[in-house]
């Protein structure tokens, strides 16, 4: 069983810096599970892969952590 991710500062200043960019991480539902989506100024990417409901949480904290580290740090 996974566990859901003990969200950090961190998490928080990359989500407030992400919805400042107008850059947003969610759980799209399909038939199949769930998929990740990135919405970046309106460009939209779907993840690959379907996902647990934990699991999905989890994807959209590390992506916006990973997506702040990124682009905060150019």
């Amino acid at each position: 069983m996974t566990k859901k991710i003990q969200v950090n500062e961190d998490h928080h200043k990359a989500l407030q810096w992400c919805l400042k960019n107008n850059i947003k991480v969610g759980v799209k539902p399909t038939k199949r599970g769930l998929k990740v989506e990135i919405n970046d100024n309106n460009k939209i990417t779907l993840s690959p892969s379907y996902y647990p409901n934990i699991e999905a949480q989890n994807k959209c904290w590390e992506l916006y952590l990973y997506i702040y580290q990124k682009y905060w740090a150019l």
